[in-house]
């Protein structure tokens, strides 16, 4: 029986890193913090990018936040394929989630006169961070990279995915399962949080971000209906309980 390749996805606060951890007998792949995973061989360069992401907040600039998240997303198809012959669950994945955020990004605008803050960003990291993002930029300017993503959300969304495929050389998964949590839920869960919120953990961004999920996975169904569909209603759960679904959906 051949692998298979799932995506947990949700809303900020609706489960996933956790209930990744808990499902047997799979290879975690996390799309964003792959320090999660302590023996990733991306970890060093992760807490790096995290870091880099958490000024990004601080400094308040759309740009800035999704040119690191394209980073973060472009360590995730070595680590898929460093996997082939085990069962996938991805923690995020980096052609359903852009689909969602960047279009979200898009509406925070895109100011040309504050490039200002790219050195505010940069002043802002410890010395060993500015080194790590300078070294996996390669000497691409962060501020016109965040800017071309997101207006990448002008695109309908099967130009966007075909971009993003390109981007970060992955297919899409063979299934995806999507945490369903109701915004004041997920917003508690974020507040209670030792890292501090993030740019797009507001009520307001997180229901946006409910609503596109659903769009999304609308749009997907039709555009592509080889890649299965599950939701799982976490509202008011146990965690076990999440991952005892997650694990039956994907056979483990």
């Amino acid at each position: 029986m051949s692998e298979v390749r799932v995506a947990l996805i949700g809303v900020d606060g609706s489960g996933k890193t956790t209930v990744a951890r808990g499902v047997p007998g799979v290879a975690v792949v996390h799309a964003i913090r792959p320090h999660e995973d302590p023996a990733s061989p991306y970890a060093d360069v992760s807490r790096h990018l995290a870091a880099a992401s958490a000024v990004a907040d601080e400094v308040g600039r759309a740009q800035l936040k999704v040119a690191v998240l394209y980073l973060q997303l472009g360590l995730y198809g070595p680590a898929e394929r460093a996997s082939a012959g085990r069962d996938v669950l991805a923690d995020r994945h980096p052609l359903i989630d852009p689909l969602v955020y960047l279009p979200l990004y898009a509406r925070l605008g895109v100011d040309p006169g504050e490039r200002g803050d790219t050195r505010r960003w940069w002043a802002a990291m410890e010395p060993a961070t500015a080194a790590a993002v300078r070294e996996t930029l390669a000497g691409t300017d962060p501020w016109e990279l965040g800017g071309d993503l997101i207006r990448l959300a002008a695109k309908p969304p099967g130009e966007l995915l075909a971009e993003l495929v390109r981007l970060f050389d992955v297919g899409l998964p063979d299934a995806v399962v999507l945490l369903d949590l109701p915004v004041e839920q997920a917003l508690a869960r974020t507040r209670g949080r030792t890292r501090g919120n993030e740019l797009h953990e507001t009520t307001a961004v997180l229901g946006a971000a409910r609503t596109r999920y659903a769009e999304v996975l609308d749009w997907l169904a039709g555009a592509h209906p080889g890649v299965a569909q599950h939701r799982v209603d976490c509202a008011d759960r146990p965690v076990r309980d999440v991952i005892g679904e997650v694990a039956g959906l994907m056979g483990h």
